[in-house]
């Protein structure tokens, strides 16, 4: 806890107890002295992030930045009850920073809860759990039945979903299932439909169906269609490459009628003619939406990579955003099975295609993805003002995208 050799705990005056509690302990994971963290960060923020009416906030979300760039670095941290705890915790700082600040720690269960404010800045400090595009509608479902605050007990509960999603993605790619096929682009698997027999998936090109298995990977689609006892060689549909796909709902039925809303239609220059993907369920189209959204979210990701020319490192951790959007939809659907979702709200690029700016917002992302490729002398303010600036442009589209929709709805019933 950054203590004095008198052995008394050192105590930054600007800071609240809580704040002081948190910095204390990046001061012991980083090996620094809380003193000296201090001292890093007036010399390395700009006078903006130093101003005094946030000064407390901002040397928290440094000293918490720098805490998790290290943290994340180990492997198996997401399932590391110690990192669950002290992630929370720095949200629960982060509300009540400053040392005349009163923190918002209690409701019906007593327990300290963090809000979307807090959630939204430190969470996308963390890859795997969020990204700062999607992270309020994120935060909006993990408190759907507490009041709009996040409880640890949820958060927890939210992070053991996600880290079973990626060891699952990691054992189906490790596993021989297309190996001959993936190998050279080295394609993670993170979807599989159709391996019961009960559910399977129904391919349909022209008056031809057949059940099989869908595989969705972060380049491709892959159908194989069931044989007797095996599954035929996969075709491969793909994603990355510039052949004008269309990925859209389609209606499918018997003999090539129009009847049920349960199936994608996937389109390309490569092909002769559509492929209709069939999801059968007995009610609704939940199983169909989910697959419509992963696979478009994969098909932006390249999409946004081949019209900003990303390249190299930044194209692999560009295409990991989408990857990891994807297991996230797995880990709420696991942990929220009851409750309705929209699945584009919560991938990034199905978001930004569907809201009024979004190719504001992706601009934006692609100019923080550049300013990693450069030597930045002053790492933390651009970090924090680059963050800022883009949560304030996906807030200003977020508001322009509710409005449009409430005038729709107003003419409608007028």
């Amino acid at each position: 806890m950054g203590r004095s050799p008198s052995g008394r705990r050192k105590c930054i005056p600007d800071l609240s107890s809580v704040a002081n509690v948190i910095v204390g302990r990046c001061s012991q994971i980083l090996d620094v002295p809380m003193d000296e963290l201090q001292r890093n960060f007036d010399s390395e923020a700009s006078d903006a992030i130093k101003h005094p009416s946030s000064y407390a906030r901002n040397f928290l979300e440094y000293c918490c930045f720098r805490t998790l760039a290290l943290s994340t670095q180990v492997a198996g941290h997401l399932s590391d009850k110690a990192f669950r705890r002290l992630t929370f915790d720095m949200m629960f700082a982060w509300e009540a920073p400053a040392a005349a600040d009163q923190p918002i720690h209690k409701m019906v269960d007593k327990e300290r809860t963090a809000g979307a404010e807090a959630f939204s800045r430190i969470a996308p400090a963390i890859p795997t759990i969020a990204d700062v595009i999607t992270c309020f509608n994120l935060f909006e479902k993990l408190t759907n039945s507490t009041g709009g605050r996040l409880t640890f007990a949820i958060y927890e509960k939210y992070l053991a979903a996600l880290d079973r999603a990626i060891k699952k993605m990691k054992t189906q790619s490790e596993s021989s299932l297309l190996s001959g096929l993936r190998l050279h682009r080295g394609e993670r698997i993170l979807e599989v439909d159709g391996t019961l027999t009960t559910q399977p998936v129904l391919e349909h090109i022209g008056l031809s169906t057949w059940p099989g298995r869908l595989i969705l990977t972060d380049h491709a689609l892959y159908f194989e269609a069931l044989r007797l006892v095996t599954f035929d060689k996969p075709k491969v549909y793909e994603l990355a490459d510039d052949l004008n796909q269309i990925i859209k709902p389609e209606l499918t039925g018997p003999w090539g009628s129009r009847l049920f809303d349960k199936a994608v239609m996937y389109k390309s220059i490569s092909l002769s003619e559509p492929v209709i993907m069939e999801f059968p369920e007995l009610t609704g189209h939940s199983r169909r939406d989910y697959w419509l959204a992963i696979m478009r979210e994969i098909l932006y990701a390249h999409r946004f990579i081949r019209k900003f020319e990303i390249e190299g490192v930044e194209k692999e951790e560009t295409l990991s955003k989408a990857v990891l959007g994807i297991l996230r939809l797995q880990a709420i659907q696991e942990l929220v099975s009851s409750v309705p979702v929209k699945y584009e709200t919560l991938l990034m690029f199905n978001l930004c295609d569907q809201l009024p700016g979004g190719d504001v917002i992706l601009e934006t992302l692609a100019n923080m993805i550049a300013s990693r490729k450069l030597d930045r002398t002053n790492q933390f303010s651009s970090e924090v003002e680059c963050t800022q600036y883009l949560l304030w442009v996906f807030c200003q589209t977020w508001v322009l995208y509710h409005k449009s929709q409430q005038m729709t709805s107003f003419s409608l019933v007028r």
